[in-house]
């Protein structure tokens, strides 16, 4: 590093001597020079850093280069070094360090270089050039604020003592995403169609909308491309990748080869389902009642009943309209129009419901419920809204995650309703299953290691008695064939006692060789049962392992979603609410201990009238 420091000042002496440069701008340049040392820990070359401000050009370095490296091929007692000049130089980089900080830094984007100037101002330590020559010494080449602005910054104008934005860069714009254009109807069966005054038009049913094989069911619209950034440092910033939208087919649709469009491949009715699936559905019409004549119905696409569902019967399909359910079990992929009303049923619906009443059901439904007239002694679970704006809820148990908007709840005659708002039921149930798989995958995984520990210990066990009886075994099969080999051979009598007592003997061998042999045999199979439990169980390890990373990662899948994906905790009341009737929210839980009249009752944990922040339900006007 000496040895280094030593061109460079003989460079410095070089350059002044030839008068490429004065001694002004070789104090400048150390300046500089050492201020990017102290930020990159990089040791530039005085020739480079005089190039970067203009004050040599790149021959007279050259030049001067050629010299020093003559000068170090000489011997020493051959060289004289030029003559220093006489005038005394003024070292910048002492006063600058002595008595002021210039410092610049770029954000972590490299959109911004932040310029600071810790001394007195206005400066005349620093001046607008000495600027320019650092940040092109860093590399700062866009976006520079012009010289009256580093000027007024250096004079003491503005920013005194903070930061301040000497550069800026030019930040991408990503690409505007397609517009979607669906050329159906993509909620035909509206639920809750409201009018001025707050009431929902019923009258308006709807039309099913129909398409023949070929027709356009959805295409995209690219919108304008984006625009290339720029950083501080002169480079392209790339636009930002956006979300490819991609067209979602089901049954009776297909994407085109550049996905930009959606044709039906088949005559139907069109459909966009809550997941974003585009399909088109057959249509099954039944010009009475699903009874004894039609029997249970199931049919892959919508259900046209132009009676009613008779009681007990069962109806699964993709979409069902009829004038009325009773006391049937209904299970289907979307909506459900039953303006007649509903009775004794219990539903399973992923779409939106409409109904004149329902009386006694159970429903589970995943979009919106929209009521005409009432709903008592049922149990409903609504993902969406729960509308009945002109109508009565009576000795009911609902929850609605978005909300609930009724003209009345209960009456004095009739048994309170449980209402819940805000809670994803479904959400809850799924995190609830989640947790309780994980926690039978902990339990099981915790038990697995002290039984494969046992087995293998019971498969020792095994191996040590196999061992034994083959031991045994040997020895039987030896002494049989010894005593056959005599035998054959001739040397003892083959009649008399003695023949007799041999045979017996070998009879007996040949009897315990035989239950030697089923005993190495059971063992063997016993071993063979054991070791594969054991392999199985350590399979069951691995394999319980993944299974509980899975399940954590989908509760913590489930447990953003329910951050994210806020309900509604509020009741909105257009008449009465009864005495009796109790309101659950997520964190609080409400006792409505006298007849109320048009108001809204919302769930907050704004600061109460003590100024204490806490969950409760609060009652609020009608609107």
């Amino acid at each position: 590093m000496a040895n280094e420091e030593e061109k460079n000042s003989q460079f410095s002496n070089l350059a002044v001597e030839m008068n490429f440069v004065d001694q002004d701008k070789v104090d400048k340049a150390q300046v500089v020079r050492l201020r990017i040392f102290e930020k990159t820990n990089v040791r530039m070359c005085i020739g480079e850093v005089l190039i970067e401000m203009g004050a040599i050009t790149a021959a007279q370095r050259d030049e001067i280069l050629g010299i020093i490296e003559e000068i170090e091929i000489q011997p020493q007692s051959a060289v004289s070094a030029p003559p220093a000049k006489s005038k005394k130089t003024k070292s910048r980089k002492e006063k600058t360090n002595a008595s002021n900080t210039f410092d610049i830094t770029v954000s972590k984007d490299k959109l911004k270089a932040i310029a600071f100037f810790d001394g007195n101002v206005p400066t005349t330590a620093v001046d607008i050039n000495d600027v320019k020559t650092m940040l092109h010494a860093e590399g700062i080449l866009y976006g520079i604020a012009d010289d009256d602005q580093i000027k007024g910054f250096l004079e003491g104008k503005f920013c005194v003592g903070k930061e301040w934005t000497i550069a800026t860069g030019t930040e991408p714009i990503p690409d505007t995403p397609p517009q979607i254009v669906y050329h159906f109807d993509t909620d035909p069966l509206k639920i809750g169609t409201l009018t001025e005054d707050g009431l929902m038009d019923w009258k308006d049913r709807g039309l099913l909308p129909q398409v023949t094989e070929g027709d356009l069911l959805a295409e995209k619209i690219p919108g304008p491309k984006g625009k290339e950034g720029m950083d501080v440092y002169g480079k392209k910033i790339p636009i930002p990748k956006s979300r490819e939208i991609r067209f979602k087919c089901a049954k009776g649709a297909r994407r085109s080869e550049d996905g930009m469009q959606v044709h039906a491949t088949v005559s139907g009715i069109p459909k966009l389902s809550v997941l974003g699936e585009i399909s088109v559905m057959s249509t099954l019409q039944i010009p009475g009642d699903i009874s004894l004549k039609t029997g249970h119905v199931t049919f892959d696409g919508h259900i046209e009943v132009a009676g009613a569902v008779e009681k007990g019967y069962r109806v699964k399909g993709e979409s069902l309209r009829a004038n009325e359910i009773r006391d049937a079990q209904i299970d289907v992929a979307g909506d459900i129009t039953a303006m007649n009303g509903i009775f004794g049923a219990t539903i399973r619906c992923k779409g939106n419901l409409r109904a004149g009443h329902i009386h006694n059901a159970n429903i589970i439904l995943d979009g919106d419920l929209a009521v005409e007239k009432e709903i008592i002694d049922s149990t409903i679970e609504v993902n969406g809204r729960c509308l009945i704006n002109d109508g009565i809820i009576l000795s009911s148990v609902i929850s609605s995650k978005m909300g609930i908007t009724v003209m009345d709840i209960g009456s004095r005659a009739a048994n309170p309703s449980e209402l819940t708002v805000g809670i994803d039921q479904q959400l809850e149930r799924n995190i609830e299953t989640t947790r309780q798989e994980i926690q039978a995958i902990k339990s099981e995984s915790d038990i697995l290691p002290k039984t494969i520990k046992d087995l293998k210990k019971q498969s020792d066990q095994i191996n040590t008695r196999l061992g034994k009886v083959a031991q045994e075994q040997d020895r039987c099969m030896v002494q049989h064939r010894q005593l056959q080999e005599k035998v054959e051979a001739g040397l003892l009598k083959k009649e008399g006692p003695e023949a007799e007592k041999l045979q017996k003997t070998i009879d007996e061998l040949k009897k315990r060789q035989d239950a030697y042999d089923a005993d190495v045999a059971n063992l063997m199979a016993e071993d063979e049962s054991v070791s594969q439990e054991i392999v199985e169980l350590e399979k069951k390890v691995i394999e319980n392992k993944e299974t509980l990373e899975n399940l954590k990662n989908r509760l913590e899948e489930l447990t953003e979603q329910k951050k994210v994906d806020e309900g509604i905790a509020s009741i909105k009341v257009g008449g009465n609410i009864f005495s009796g009737n109790v309101i659950n929210g997520l964190h609080s839980k409400l006792f409505i201990e006298e007849d109320l009249k048009r108001l809204s009752i919302f769930e907050t944990d704004k600061p109460d009238h003590d100024s204490v922040k806490r969950w409760r339900f609060e009652l609020g006007p009608y609107r």
